[in-house]
């Protein structure tokens, strides 16, 4: 008999070789399945007492303790403990003797501490809000302020701008509702605080902004600068009263020269930020000098000259009179595109220098020279969404920062882009470099030029020899800031004295564990000690465990209260020091306590015998089925198909527990004896339930069970059963000749219903699966009583299954549909019903045009859509078809599959359609891009195409929300929710707070997804035209506290 030879098996190696029946079973042998001893033959002296003397040979090797302080084969004494092969892998389930991997490297880690802690902390670290020295302070976005954030800052590095709020007194007023005020509380945390990022919620309501909209930089700095500088207006310091005029206003003047009389008209004209175009690649000083750059007035453009009075050629310049203290340049980024009516976002780079020279454009020889303080970035790939942040110097200490709302960052780079702030860093280097002249040689100046992408804003100061001074904050204010700081210092110290705490706890727990890890391995068979759950061990090893008061080990315990040798694998054995530790030290109650003395022989013995049996029997099975597949071996018997079948299985389910292959009922026995012979102890009719085996296959099942009473293979069938059972299998034979259509048709009923005929539907459930099934069968199945379709109609007598659906046309599980002569056949013989008969109906068109034919299925009872609605959304789970269109593809035919009933509201005509609203266009656009095909007809013979969408199955449950779909799909398509347009049945699912439930999405639905570009969200076109504002336009900002003082 060949041994076993499963890797998992090998403390039972010596089953089929040491071992052949359960008689020879020795106490060695019990010894070697618990890993005490080595599988020794009989006749071995030392085979009847393994525990004699002290011996560490085992098929479960003693790893020793890699945790006790010294080298595993220093501190176990246990030979070849240093060369076992011992890995996670190989000892950590399944070996008794190895407690290495049981979680102790979690204690013994350089940062378990750090670990600890950040896994159990119960309180936030108020020192990661601590801001780095030298560093300049943050500020929170509060949902989609970053435009104003990034403003604030630019503002706030400006050192002059932050001395004149500095300089702003107030009286006994309402400070809440004071933008002034709350603008110098703000600037004097950004200057004084300790964290690392400052909170501007106060500000934010105090200007009434919607924190959840994202707005436009440059109106934000219009409105935000013209209400400072009102309410500067108001303070008592004549300097403050003109300050922003001072600091910020510059002057320019339109100069018109007619082409005929020369003569000049001067319009004058004051401005806050110059706005430039760029082009791709182009200069800052390019853009200037195109900015002032005369332009000729011809043609339509012709200038009316009030000397000549008439229209006349001109030509028209710009010429700079006065620059400011600090020059904000608008570079022009959103254009509007005339041929796509849609705002859309330059991305030309433009190049600037550090340091700009503009005497040529004042006309002036002095040397004025401007240097960039701030750099206003928008990010993103549309004019209609992203993301501002801002890059500011700190003149302090003359070094450049990126401010990204909460996050703050030294820049070292010259590309003012975020997408190439990693390449930047690591080229900082080369950050300065040597402006060229016209012919190539290097001016004697040194300046540093950068580029940007995205630069939104420029800010530049004008020069000065001068240091900078930083301003001081006002006393009264820089006072609530300090009590700020008090209270976070005191947060710091409760934190610090916190985390002492829990250190104190850590280091508790991590002695305990310690002191026993290090003395719980065992070295040979005689240690005395005890067997623990392994899964028990390592969760008292767990980094954040308490102390149990108890562990269980009933786990490892069999039915006679002893050690089950099947649960050796999952346990441990641990020396009696280490359960002395647990049970007097720690007070653990161990439950039941298991040692070595415990072994349960039955036990082994029953497992001896279920492998002795699975190896016998499967030996058996081999041999029979290679002889019964023997031509030369004649036919001998008849046997139950059922019991041969289920003998011929590894493990059968007849088999005793415990029994051996002999216990096995035999194929003459009672309970199968019947499948072959009939009442009349003669051979059954039925030749489904009885096999024919040769004489070889005989001799082995009789080897097995001895002689067996079977039937011959030569003998008749009984005539008493032929005569009472033929007429029943002729009756089954004559319907299915009659009905050979629907015995041969596909498992799906549903033929080519064919307009005028009718037709019938059958249920399966109440008769045609059971029909069918007897037909193949008649002596085995019994014969269906009567057709059932009682299941197919609703509580109000109606049918519940619309046939222009392909789901249900489809629910194979459902129904049949026949011809009315195969109804009129079944129905004479069986009775029944109701009836349910369907016919085809085909609508034409007046003028006789075939291709605007339309068909429906009607029925009688007729469809009660409510019902069959319901039944349709009876589910739970269930996978949605979602069709992936790019942006401009058209949607495939439409797709029937998933309409509901009219009665249930989500189906309309195309043609009906009518978009409304503030999103209609968008709207428009989604069902314009699904319904172009909708509805319509193609010849059979065109040539098919390339499908214009991609499908993706999407598991859902009924009650998950639209937006819950929405990003289930971005996971698989990286499209954003917000730019998902779905559409089920030409509605949009706009709503991303209602359920597939409340939508009536039925199972196995189609969606269809049109992913848009950032580009196409919804537009107001009116607002992109270049007109001027009137009184009250205050564009985004309607209704925010900006509006208050505009105009």
């Amino acid at each position: 008999m060949a041994p076993l030879g499963k890797k998992t098996d090998k403390q039972w190696r010596f089953v089929g070789q040491e071992v052949t029946d359960v008689k020879n079973l020795t106490l060695a042998h019990v010894l070697s399945v618990y890993g005490l001893g080595s599988s020794t033959r009989d006749g071995d002296p030392e085979a009847e007492d393994s525990l004699s003397e002290p011996s560490t040979k085992s098929i479960f090797p003693y790893c020793g303790n890699r945790y006790s302080g010294s080298a595993p084969e220093e501190s176990s004494g246990v030979k070849g403990a240093s060369n076992n092969g011992c890995t996670m892998a190989r000892c950590k389930d399944g070996n008794p003797h190895c407690l290495n991997y049981m979680g102790q490297s979690q204690w013994e880690e350089d940062d378990a501490w750090d670990k600890y802690f950040e896994q159990f902390t119960e309180k936030p670290d108020p020192g990661l809000l601590k801001r780095p020295e030298n560093t300049p302070s943050g500020m929170k976005n509060l949902g989609a302020t970053c435009y104003a954030n990034s403003l604030l800052q630019v503002w706030f590095h400006d050192l002059v701008f932050r001395d004149a709020i500095y300089r702003s007194r107030f009286n006994d007023e309402d400070l809440s509702t004071n933008s002034l005020y709350q603008l110098q509380l703000l600037f004097v945390h950004l200057d004084s605080g300790l964290k690392s990022f400052y909170n501007p919620l106060s500000l934010v309501n105090t200007l009434k902004l919607d924190t959840t909209m994202q707005q436009d930089a440059q109106e934000f700095c219009n409105l935000f600068m013209a209400r400072i500088d009102n309410q500067l207006q108001k303070q008592h310091d004549a300097q403050l009263r003109t300050f922003v005029q001072n600091q910020f206003q510059g002057h320019y003047s339109y100069n018109t020269t007619c082409n005929n009389c020369k003569k000049t008209s001067v319009r004058d004209c004051t401005f806050y930020e110059l706005m430039l175009n760029i082009k791709d690649n182009c200069t800052l000083m390019d853009c200037l000098e195109e900015f002032v750059e005369p332009e000729a007035l011809t043609g339509a453009d012709r200038y009316y000259c009030s000397t000549c009075e008439s229209l006349q050629d001109a030509s028209r310049e710009i010429k700079l009179e006065t620059l400011p203290n600090v020059l904000n340049i608008q570079l022009m980024r959103f254009v509007y595109d005339n041929t796509t009516w849609t705002k859309k976002k330059s991305k030309d780079t433009i190049r600037f220098s550090e340091v700009i020279d503009v005497s040529a454009l004042l006309r002036t020889s002095d040397v004025v020279e401007y240097e960039l303080s701030a750099v206003l970035v928008h990010s993103g790939p549309s004019a209609h969404s992203g993301h501002f942040l801002a890059h500011v110097l700190q003149r302090e200490n003359n070094k450049w920062f990126v401010l990204n709302d909460e996050e703050v960052e030294e820049f070292h780079g010259t590309t003012f882009d975020p997408e190439d702030y990693a390449e930047a860093a690591s080229n900082s280097k080369s950050k300065a470099k040597k402006a060229t002249t016209k012919n190539g040689s290097k001016d004697d100046k040194q300046v540093n030029y950068f580029s940007s992408r995205n630069a939104y804003m420029l800010t530049y100061v004008k020069k000065t020899s001068a240091p900078p001074t930083v301003p001081c904050p006002p006393p009264e204010t820089l006072e609530i800031v300090t009590r700020d700081n008090e209270i976070y210092e005191k947060d710091l110290q409760e934190y610090d004295d916190y985390k002492k705490t829990v250190k104190r706890d850590f280091e508790s727990s991590r002695s305990t564990r310690q002191e026993l890890y290090r003395c719980w391995h065992v070295t040979c068979h005689q240690d005395k000690g005890c067997y623990l759950s392994t899964q028990a061990l390592i969760d008292l090893m767990k980094v954040g465990s308490k102390m149990p008061k108890t562990l269980d080990n009933s786990g490892l315990s069999c039915e006679h209260g002893r050690l089950c040798p099947t649960a050796v694998s999952k346990s441990k054995r641990i020396s009696m020091p280490a359960r002395q530790i647990l049970e007097e030290q720690y007070q653990i109650n161990l439950d039941p306590v298991l040692t070595t003395e415990d072994i349960c022989q039955p036990c082994v013995a029953n497992l001896c015998q279920d492998k002795l049996y699975n190896l016998v029997h499967r030996q058996d099975i081999e041999e029979f089925e290679r002889k019964a597949r023997s031509a030369r071996s004649p036919a001998a018997a008849w046997v139950s198909k059922a019991w041969l079948g289920e003998w011929q299985k590894v493990y059968p389910r007849f088999h005793p527990a415990h029994g051996s292959t002999t216990d096995d009922p035999n194929p003459a026995s009672e309970m199968y004896i019947g499948d072959v012979l009939c009442q009349h102890s003669k051979l059954s009719c039925d030749k489904t339930k009885r096999k024919l085996i040769n004489k070889a296959a005989l001799e082995v099942l009789t080897r097995t069970f001895g002689e067996l009473a079977l039937p011959e293979s030569g003998i008749d069938e009984c005539d008493v059963c032929f005569d009472r059972l033929q007429p029943q299998k002729d009756i089954a034979t004559s319907e299915k000749q009659e009905l050979v259509d629907i015995f041969n048709s596909k498992r799906d009923r549903i033929p080519t219903l064919e307009p005028g005929k009718k037709y019938h539907v059958v249920s399966q459930v109440g008769f045609m699966r059971k029909w069918l099934a007897h037909v193949k069968r008649p002596l085995a199945i019994e014969r269906p009583t009567t057709i059932d379709n009682t299941g197919l109609l609703c509580k109000h007598g109606q049918f519940v299954f619309d046939l222009d659906n392909d789901v249900d046309r489809k629910d194979e599980e459902g129904i049949c549909i026949i011809k009315e002569e195969e109804w009129k056949y079944l129905h004479g013989i069986y009775g029944g019903g109701p009836s349910i008969v369907i016919s085809l109906t085909e609508e034409i068109p007046l003028d006789g045009n075939q291709n605007g034919a339309h068909s429906t299925i009607e029925s009688t009872p007729p469809l009660c859509s409510a019902c069959r609605n319901e039944r349709i959304l009876d589910f739970s789970t269930t996978t949605l078809i979602v069709r992936v269109y790019s942006q401009g593809e058209s949607g495939g035919k439409k797709d029937d599959s998933v309409v509901l009933s009219e009665q249930g509201n989500t189906t309309f005509d195309q043609n009906e359609v009518c978009f409304t609203g503030p999103s209609a266009a968008k709207r428009k656009q989604v069902h314009e891009a699904l319904g172009q095909e909708f509805g319509t007809r193609r010849s059979k013979r065109s040539k098919p195409t390339k499908k214009p969408y991609k499908e993706i199955k999407i598991p859902v449950d009924k009650w998950e929300t639209v937006m819950d779909l929405k990003l289930k799909i971005m996971q698989k398509t990286n499209v954003v929710p917000l730019y998902q347009k779905l559409v089920h049945e030409n509605a949009e699912l706009d709503k991303n707070e209602a359920t597939i439930a409340d939508l009536a999405i039925p199972p196995n639905a189609v969606v269809e997804m049109v992913a848009f570009d950032q580009g196409m969200d919804d537009l107001v076109l009116s607002s992109l035209q270049d007109v001027e504002p009137t009184p009250g336009d205050v564009g985004g900002f309607g209704g925010t506290g900006l509006a208050e003082d505009w105009f």
